[in-house]
């Protein structure tokens, strides 16, 4: 599987943030003349940026969890996985991104989209939780 992977640096990206929320319904009134505060982009969504990298995604097993292809996805190895959490979980020589599931002593790996089995992790498998995707980006095209 082919998967970019990005390494996340410290340095803080700021941007112009305003207070009032934008409206995806029907429009309300703006003041349009409020004045922006300083917004930390790199740290509201990737606080944990010392053991955070970005992947790629690939492919459509997450669409019904809204991830799709080509969309950057922020991986926190610091972070504990509960169960349910999507993970990036290494089996078996590849990268994944999956939800990982418990039932009793056994541990799944699902899929978002009814087209793919549960992957069920057998004691011979080599697989390791990379980390808990944390954020979801795609660009507005």
């Amino acid at each position: 599987m082919d998967m970019s992977i990005y390494k996340i640096t410290p340095e803080d990206l700021m941007i112009k943030l305003f207070s009032q929320g934008a409206a995806c319904s029907n429009p309300p009134k703006i003041a349009l003349d409020e004045e922006p505060t300083e917004f930390s982009f790199t740290s509201h969504w990737i606080p944990n940026v010392r053991d955070s990298y970005a992947v790629t995604a690939v492919g459509d097993s997450m669409e019904n969890a809204l991830i799709f292809e080509g969309d950057m996805l922020v991986i926190d190895c610091g972070k504990e996985p509960a169960p349910r959490s999507i993970v990036a979980a290494w089996l078996n020589g590849e990268i994944t991104i999956k939800r990982l599931i418990f039932e009793g002593a056994r541990v799944f790996l699902y899929a978002e989209n009814d087209k793919y089995a549960p992957i069920a992790i057998e004691e011979h498998d080599d697989f390791r939780i990379l980390g808990v995707v944390t954020s979801i980006h795609r660009k507005a095209e």
